[in-house]
């Protein structure tokens, strides 16, 4: 999937500019010092600042840019008047970038050119290279020609400006960019080069932050087919990332990068855990785009795995969640399903899939990387539904394809299948010649993969070539006396030897008879037993998918439940009816919850309690439309649980978080926070804390003798595991109940 490696180019760029740009200051206190600051440059650089900032705003709407534009004009204005030649070129820069946004993009292109003429005229490296690297930002990633335009500006101009100026760190980040953009035009050997440079940099500054650029190497290394190197990356950019706290969507790309890798080691097991790690975090921030990629390569390792019911369902769910405008979502899992559908052997679906797939590859640029999506899938179809002449036409075209964006990997493969098309209709001499072809080109790849490895070992055999000189004259001396030595004892026991072999190979002959009658008696045994252990395996597999099936079924039912309840709500009319079917329905989607996290996982006995408090968090925000108003502080330990007892916390959950969020903050009187832990305080000793800093409990309440259906269900609930149940309603509530698990 090589489009997703501009993904890396697009943040990593966004990260570079944000990073030299965005201030550290809240946007109150920069208004404050505006007020109050005379006229002069001090002042001209808040009003890039105020800019900056509304300009950088995550919402990014039309009015944060009116008010950016509005303050970088103040600010031009004001360095014009004090002849502040860089406030001026800040000012014509910022304008550049937020013109560029509003797609007035000759206007911006102008502002860009006046900026670079005065950081150039008055020798303002740091912020030339800024210019020069925003400049680049109007050349596409997705064209040969803009690609190319795009790094000749980055090489030649912003990184000299950036060398210049003495910053190592933007000189580290801009090197990164580089190499970011080198690996799309297919120059990996050269980006490499570029990106062990600024990791270098990096490593000199002690900068920790380094996840980014390992993240990208590995990215690299993955499509030069060096799987050693790629996971070694890949999973430096993971424990990077954990020693930053980053757990930002990023963190979704490192772990799918991963799983690809140890899905060529043809580690599926090991695959499909970092897949669905990725897919935990990318359904966290509710980014379908990833959540579709990700479930298409859980898919395919679980085909792989020969679980191809299991892939489909995982299909099924994500498909909803396709981007309607992503044409890219749509090409990665329409061809998962003609995948899964092809494993299943139900072709009429499959051939449906096909004809879409082909469809959706008619829509990209003829030579889009991503092409290859829709290529193998079809061709593979094509050989197993025996359509042997279009199986023959679409590779014919996917061999100009793969040759065009000199994509060898690609190519290797194809020769592979021809071999098999051949073989199959008879054509045994072009079959053979494509399997020698499919050969030469894995050794040239394979050689290529390991050429770094060989100049390592080359300079380690030189450094001991000249000691290794020495010792070989010290005992060639030895070595001719211990010659006659040998001869004279070669020729003694030589006989002993002869009479000796005569022996063992009476004996050998008679241990092959008696072997040769044990094996056939085992090979008996042998096939009985492969025979039985098929049996057992094919209704393990049913018994577990059956399982999976009843959890699915009795989420689907929970979610009807839900419906009903909703539905009925509309024909209530006093308010505490219906706020009593809601709380219902919340007590009904925590249950159901539990039953999707178990047919998800493969244990089908425990659910992981971290994603699935995350998700019930979510819900609950998004149900009560707090937005941002109520912050939540979620610090849940690795611990996976047993129905009987995901049940009753799944209810105690949703009861703490819905009586903080309806009660605790009246009339939005405060910012509002609610913290939500799980950790182990002894040996198979849990603690769960549900706490806010609202207005905490009445005065009055009794809590042994609680009034509240909600208090006597917590109260209830927590008896029912076992477990001790207390509330503090000073400085706002804080409810903790303990219970024990035996893991």
């Amino acid at each position: 999937m090589l489009r997703r490696l501009k993904y890396t180019c697009i943040l990593a760029g966004f990260f570079f500019s944000a990073l030299a740009q965005q201030t550290k200051d809240n946007l109150a206190s920069l208004l404050s010092q505006l007020s109050e600051h005379k006229e002069d440059t001090l002042k001209v650089d808040l009003f890039l600042s105020v800019s900056e900032h509304y300009f950088l705003n995550p919402a990014g709407n039309a009015k944060y840019l009116d008010s950016a534009l509005s303050y970088v004009l103040a600010a031009e204005r004001l360095a014009k008047s004090l002849h502040y030649e860089r406030g001026t070129g800040k000012s014509y820069e910022q304008l550049s970038q937020i013109l560029h946004v509003q797609n007035n993009t000759a206007r911006a292109r102008q502002f860009a050119d006046k900026a670079i003429a005065i950081f150039k005229q008055n020798n303002f490296f740091l912020e030339l290279g800024f210019a020069y690297y925003d400049l680049s930002g109007y050349y596409s990633i997705n064209t040969t020609e803009d690609l190319t335009e795009r790094i000749r500006i980055v090489e030649q101009l912003a990184l000299p400006a950036f060398q210049k100026s003495g910053n190592k760190l933007k000189e580290a980040d801009i090197l990164k960019e580089l190499g970011d953009l080198l690996q799309l035009i297919g120059n990996y050997t050269k980006a490499l080069v570029v990106l062990n440079q600024s990791l270098q940099l990096y490593r000199s500054l002690d900068y920790k932050k380094l996840h980014d650029i390992y993240n990208l190497m590995g990215a690299v290394y993955s499509v030069t087919g060096n799987n050693e190197l790629a996971l070694q990356y890949g999973l430096l950019a993971v424990d990077a990332a954990e020693k930053n706290n980053d757990t930002t969507i990023q963190l979704a790309s490192i772990f799918k990068r991963i799983g690809s890798t140890y899905r060529r080691m043809k580690k599926l097991d090991a695959a499909y855990l970092y897949f669905q790690k990725g897919l935990v975090v990318a359904k966290k921030y509710g980014n379908n785009e990833v959540i579709v990629l990700l479930a298409s390569e859980i898919s395919r390792t679980l085909v792989a795995l020969n679980k191809p019911y299991e892939a489909l369902i995982v299909l099924k769910e994500a498909s909803p969640k396709c981007p309607p405008n992503d044409i890219y979502s749509q090409l990665y899992i329409t061809a998962s399903f003609l995948i899964a559908y092809e494993a299943l052997q139900q072709y009429d679906e499959a051939q449906k899939y096909c004809n879409r797939l082909l469809a959706i590859s008619a829509k990209l640029d003829k030579y889009e990387p991503d092409q290859s999506e829709a290529q193998y899938p079809v061709t593979e179809f094509y050989l197993a539904t025996h359509q042997y002449d279009l199986a023959r036409k679409h590779l014919a075209q996917t061999d100009t394809f793969y040759k065009a964006i000199q994509s060898r990997l690609e190519l290797n493969y194809n020769h592979l299948l021809w071999f098999k098309l051949d073989s199959i209709q008879g054509n045994h001499l072009s079959a053979i010649k494509h399997y020698q072809q499919y050969k030469t080109l894995s050794d040239t790849l394979l050689n290529e993969t390991t050429s770094k490895h060989i100049e390592q070992l080359q300079a380690a055999y030189e450094s001991e070539k000249k000691d290794n000189n020495i010792k070989l004259l010290e005992n060639a001396g030895k070595l001719q006396e211990s010659r006659l030595a040998h001869a004279n004892q070669t020729r003694n026991w030589f006989l002993g030897v002869a009479v000796l072999l005569l022996i063992i190979t009476g004996l050998l002959i008679n241990n092959v008879r008696v072997k040769h009658l044990s094996n056939s008696k085992l090979k008996v045994q042998q096939k009985e037993i492969e025979k039985k252990n098929s049996t057992l395996l094919r209704l393990v597999n049913e018994k577990e998918w059956l399982v999976k099936e009843i959890h699915h079924r009795v989420k689907n039912n929970f979610h009807t439940v839900a419906g009903l309840l909703a539905t009925q709500s509309q024909y209530l009319i006093t308010d505490e009816a219906i706020a009593a079917m809601d709380e219902s329905r919340h007590r009904v989607h925590a249950m159901s919850l539990i039953h999707q996290k178990l047919y998800q996982s493969d244990t089908l006995s425990a659910i992981s309690m971290p994603a699935y408090i995350h998700e019930l968090a979510d819900y609950l925000r998004d149900s009560f439309n707090i937005g941002q108003s109520i912050q939540f502080v979620l610090r849940i330990e690795p611990v996976a649980l047993a129905l009987s007892y995901c049940v009753p916390l799944g209810l105690i959950l949703n009861e703490a978080i819905t009586n903080s969020i309806k009660y605790a903050f009246p009339d939005n009187s405060r910012n509002g926070m609610i913290e939500i832990s799980l950790k182990s305080i002894q040996v198979n000793l849990l603690r769960l804390t549900i706490s806010d800093n609202g207005i905490g409990l009445p005065a009055n309440v009794d809590m042994r003798n609680p009034v509240s259906m909600g208090l006597k269900l917590m109260q209830g609930l927590s008896e029912d595991i076992d477990g001790s149940f207390n509330i503090n309603g000073c400085k706002g509530t804080t409810i903790t109940v303990e219970f024990t698990y035996d893991s």
